[in-house]
């Protein structure tokens, strides 16, 4: 593993990536990370990606990490930056990986990378357009996402007096505790996979990645999914005549509710979508990273809809 890499882009930004899986690869992912989060979430998968000979690149979006902010940035500016990774890195071809807020990012190299570098995308518990309905997300999340396009400053002092200045003191405890204390009751499955002592270090380290610098990061963030995203879902090309897009998502899912996921695969008649059913945000992706990986870059799906049975009780 590869943690603190970087390259310069040709407008003097620092774009900040980690390398995870095969030290031999066959096959190269870009992984686009959740919210708020950086890119020691690439971790999570990295034992999946070892076993299937892939190379995992997760960048940290502009603000996040140690990536450069990027001033009155859109969700479309982003595959500019993943292709400069690639080209730096001297990758022609690639899939696409996202896990809940990577979502749009990942959408967004389906809209404009050419077809002839990107192999497949997969989305897992993604978030989609908030227009099409918000019933059955965290209250404190639709909050969030309606307010932060309108004061997005306000949203940036909030999360880092929330957050930020507990992810970046000298005492690595502050962080954890804080993160122990979480106002709001996750899906059980979740906790659960959250709070593993195998896993808990990855969210710690994470979200610490996101905070490095200040809340503007995770402001823009929010400021965007609650934005027209300057695109639209049905105007994407997937399936037999574009980029293979496959969705995971949990029914039970508090954080991007599975109605969005829903409506975005009828929006999006070619693309296939797992229904994990009772399962949450994050409680599938542990027990699941191997066939979600596997059926990135391996498989080709033959069922538009598949529904498989809980692997985690809540």
């Amino acid at each position: 593993m590869l943690e603190n890499e970087s390259i310069k882009l040709s407008d003097g930004r620092t774009l900040s990536y980690a390398v995870y899986g095969s030290p031999v690869p066959r096959k190269t992912v870009m992984y686009m990370h959740g919210f708020p989060s950086s890119r020691f979430e690439g971790k999570i998968w990295h034992a999946a990606c070892t076993k299937h000979g892939v190379r995992l690149i997760a960048p940290d979006r502009p603000g996040n990490g140690s990536s450069t902010f990027q001033k009155d940035r859109q969700i479309l500016h982003w595959p500019a930056d993943v292709v400069a990774l690639a080209d730096q890195l001297k990758i022609h071809e690639f899939f696409v990986l996202a896990w809940s807020g990577g979502s749009p990012y990942a959408l967004a190299c389906i809209k404009t990378i050419p077809k002839d570098r990107l192999l497949g995308a997969t989305v897992a518990s993604g978030i989609f357009p908030l227009k099409y309905g918000t019933a059955g997300m965290m209250l404190q999340t639709r909050i969030l996402f309606w307010a932060a396009p309108w004061i997005t400053g306000l949203t940036s002092f909030f999360f880092d007096s929330a957050i930020g200045k507990a992810a970046r003191d000298k005492d690595p405890k502050v962080l954890e505790d804080l993160m122990k204390k979480e106002p709001f009751k996750r899906h059980p499955g979740d906790v659960t996979a959250m709070r593993n002592p195998a896993n808990w270090p990855t969210f710690v380290a994470m979200t610490r990645g996101s905070f490095a610098q200040s809340g503007e990061g995770a402001a823009w963030e929010a400021k965007l999914y609650g934005s027209d995203w300057g695109f639209e879902l049905d105007h994407l090309h997937v399936g037999d005549n574009g980029v293979s897009l496959t969705l995971w998502h949990g029914t039970s899912d508090q954080n991007c509710p599975v109605r969005l996921a829903e409506t975005a695969k009828l929006l999006m008649p070619g693309s296939v979508l797992h229904l994990k059913k009772g399962e949450g945000h994050m409680s599938y992706l542990f027990t699941d990273t191997d066939d979600i990986v596997g059926g990135l870059v391996g498989q080709q799906e033959t069922e538009e809809y598949v529904t498989v049975s809980a692997s985690i009780n809540g």
